[in-house]
């Protein structure tokens, strides 16, 4: 009984404003971090409305999951500058938006792309797919059950599975399930809400759980369902959302839904960057 007033009080709080702190840093800041050389790291960029998770291991390899809008070019370049990045073993891109995919060709020209993925199909992307190949980078699909190892971390695709069919480019986002040892990270991309059902359907509990969750869709109300926040039962979750964006991400809703699962909420529109560190048992903040 505590625990369910605490978990109100909590969730009362989110909804009204009053439990969130005021944003200890401008976002519009360069994160001033370090990549641990011994763990695998996890920087998720602030790069407003959309989504750069660059992801470093203790192999020294270096990938970037989606690359956030065009608009952030300049700071995404001077971000992986200052963490000492000068190239990236692979890029994934979740599907064709453009908060997702605006800098690949950025990223390709400056820091020696070896090769490309992408979830969804081919023609979600226009042209840029095409014009990535040019540059000699090889284009590689997403499929479910792709296994990609970096050394000891193992990166899973969960989603969108090849026995069903999406209502939207969104619900067909490449889900993607980092494990290292006993920890592990899911990156949700912009799947909705269905793209969660048909994965609660498919996988067992444990194949969901994870200690960090990139929150799908910025936040939006047509992802994070309850039932499936309680399945993946995060004890770090990040949201990847511009400051006052005109979409109202992060709705009050998900705030209320993710407080309820006891999550530790992190929000790339109050800081730099959030950098999470994990060593094969624990996830870590680092502050």
């Amino acid at each position: 009984m505590k625990r369910f007033l605490s978990l109100l009080l909590l969730a009362l709080l989110v909804l009204t404003g009053c439990g969130d702190p005021k944003p200890k840093t401008d976002p519009a800041e360069l994160y001033q971090g370090t990549v641990e050389p011994d763990k695998v790291n996890l920087f998720f960029l602030s790069v407003g409305q959309g989504d750069a998770c660059l992801m470093t291991f203790p192999t020294g390899e270096r990938i970037m999951i989606d690359t956030g809008p065009f608009e952030s070019r300049d700071k995404v370049v001077d971000q992986l500058h200052g963490l000492g990045v000068d190239r990236l073993d692979a890029v994934y891109v979740t599907h064709g938006h453009a908060d997702h995919t605006g800098n690949l060709l950025t990223l390709v020209r400056r820091f020696d792309v070896e090769k490309v993925y992408y979830g969804g199909t081919e023609g979600d992307y226009g042209e840029l797919l095409e014009k990535v190949r040019r540059r000699g980078v090889d284009c590689i699909a997403l499929l479910e059950g792709d296994v990609l190892s970096y050394g000891d971390a193992i990166l899973t695709v969960l989603s969108p599975l090849s026995n069903r069919t999406y209502d939207d480019i969104n619900g067909s986002s490449a889900v993607l399930k980092l494990s290292y040892g006993e920890n592990a990270a899911l990156f949700m991309a912009d799947a909705t809400a269905q793209a969660e059902e048909y994965m609660l359907f498919r996988y067992h509990r444990a194949e969901l759980s994870a200690d960090v969750l990139k929150v799908g869709h910025h936040g939006s109300p047509s992802s994070s369902s309850l039932r499936f926040l309680q399945v993946v039962s995060p004890a770090l979750s990040v949201i990847s959302v511009g400051r006052y964006n005109e979409y109202g991400h992060p709705a009050p809703e998900v705030l209320l839904r993710l407080a309820l699962t006891g999550t530790r909420l992190l929000r790339t529109d109050e800081v730099p960057a959030v950098q999470i560190t994990l060593d094969g048992r624990e996830a870590r903040v680092v502050e």
